[in-house]
């Protein structure tokens, strides 16, 4: 009986000291942002082009600028289409939020809010 309590105790505290190890680990950085936008969107859609467009001119400047890949997708398909098949873009204009192994921390599509960028830029520690 007490061998019994000994393998729970133990397995009990090796969990414990896990779940501490794993808050320690280093936080997800991002590694890359992608946009991706139109250059010959028209009509209404325009308008949140121009939006997301003045946006991440705003935003990616200075040192950020490096994380940016800007793809147009009106005169940059083949740049583009890898993305929207990965990460199942069926809107744009998109900005996605890449670790160093390109999984998605997060994304963007369609109108994209200027708070949640800065919010996710500070939590993903840009």
């Amino acid at each position: 009986m007490v061998k019994g309590k000994i393998g729970i105790i133990s397995i009990v505290v090796l969990g414990i000291l896990g779940a501490a190890v794993l808050t320690h680990a280093e936080p997800t950085k991002v590694n890359q942002v992608v946009y991706i936008t139109k250059s010959k969107a028209c009509g209404c859609s325009a308008k949140s082009f121009h939006a997301a467009d003045a946006l991440v001119n705003q935003t990616f400047t200075g040192p950020r600028q490096a994380l940016l890949k800007r793809i147009d997708y009106d005169t940059d398909r083949q740049a583009a289409v890898p993305y929207i098949g990965e990460y199942r873009l069926i809107q744009l204009p998109a900005l996605l939020f890449l670790d160093a192994q390109n999984h998605m921390l997060w994304m963007a599509v369609g109108e994209v809010a200027k708070e949640d960028v800065a919010a996710k830029l500070s939590q993903f520690g840009s």
